[in-house]
């Protein structure tokens, strides 16, 4: 997810917290404009659920409303649902406990929950990103700007579903969703970042094609090396361009990653001999070339873990290997780097 940086100034026109969502395929398109999203709208004010049930139902969608939150979980396992809205002060249960329990459910962890408030402080707003909600819109709010943010939520939602085109994996949306979906359960797991240093410089040089046969290698690459661990252990996420993210066992990722490194650099040269370029690899490795040579492409991992001390949130956590990838691509070389925090 991606936050914004003034919070309380975009509380203002209601936070936006998802990145600009992609251009939807035919398919998903056409299902938003006729109106099959079914959204629950959990709120305890009737005036308020009613308004925004009449509109968003105008606009084409089916609504339902629940008034409490000790029974919003069971409304929602009853219906098919492709969106909650979700108010904070709710009698029972909280929202902010009713959207933990939706992401520690594993019928309901992928619905896409958009906040409803009056709680406008920085911190809760933080808060209620951090129990697993995907976007954010304080009251009172202007009906049109909360429409158009159920709909980009619903886009998002449903292009999430589809698997990379270039790699066949879970891309960017659905790999955030399955580590919040980890966080909300309490388990205790590793997240490796894989990224292809040089790809920029590779794909001007040799063109797109080459950089897509890149990107498969490490795909495939990925994949194989995460056969051995059980399923509910090891996951693998294409986030776009040459970039992958990995959930693993605490114990097991750095020679997971070491091993893969390994790996890419004993199979480089018949890599860049697949793609017509065996003389490129022999220059980069030659103690004569000049400034001018591309170096090779390389991968470069970095590793941090939940801290069993405190509740990690999916943002936090790219915010770690965000500082250790500055760090590493000071060498301007791959390799793995870890998280030495302690």
């Amino acid at each position: 997810m991606a936050y914004t940086a003034d919070l309380k100034s975009a509380a203002r026109e209601g936070l936006r917290v998802q990145l600009p969502p992609r251009p939807p395929s035919d398919a998903v398109r056409r299902g938003v404009q006729t109106g099959v999203a079914k959204i629950l709208v959990i709120e305890d004010d009737t005036k308020t659920a009613e308004f925004v049930s009449k509109h968003l139902t105008a606009a084409g969608h089916t609504c339902m409303i629940e008034g409490s939150g000790a029974n919003a979980l069971e409304v929602a396992k009853q219906n098919d649902l492709d969106l909650v809205v979700l108010d904070i002060m709710l009698p029972g249960t909280s929202g902010f406990e009713v959207c933990r329990r939706m992401r520690r459910d594993a019928d309901l962890y992928t619905i896409p929950i958009l906040i409803l408030s009056a709680m406008n402080e920085e911190e809760e707003v933080l808060h209620g990103l951090a129990q697993g909600a995907d976007d954010y819109v304080v009251k009172p709010f202007e009906i049109q700007n909360l429409i158009q943010r159920v709909e980009a939520l619903l886009r998002a939602g449903a292009d999430s579903q589809v698997l990379d085109s270039i790699t066949q994996l879970p891309g960017a949306d659905s790999t955030k969703r399955e580590i919040q979906k980890r966080i909300s359960r309490g388990g205790h797991f590793a997240l490796a970042c894989g990224e292809l240093v040089h790809l920029r410089e590779f794909a001007y040089r040799f063109g797109p094609d080459s950089r897509t046969k890149a990107i498969r290698h490490l795909s495939r690459a990925l994949g194989q090396c995460g056969a051995e661990y059980p399923s509910d252990r090891f996951y693998v996420g294409h986030m776009g361009g040459g970039h992958f993210v990995c959930v693993l066992p605490p114990d097991a990722a750095q020679a997971y990653c070491v091993h893969l490194y390994k790996l890419w650099r004993s199979h480089l040269e018949k890599f860049y001999e697949s793609i017509g370029q065996s003389k490129a690899y022999n220059d980069a490795l030659s103690p004569s070339r000049s400034l001018q040579t591309p170096p090779l492409i390389d991968v470069l991992f970095c590793i941090t873990m939940t801290d069993p001390t405190h509740a990690p949130t999916p943002h936090g956590m790219f915010e770690v290997l965000s500082q250790i990838r500055a760090k590493a691509l000071e060498a301007k070389a791959g390799g793995v780097h870890l998280d030495r925090r302690t």
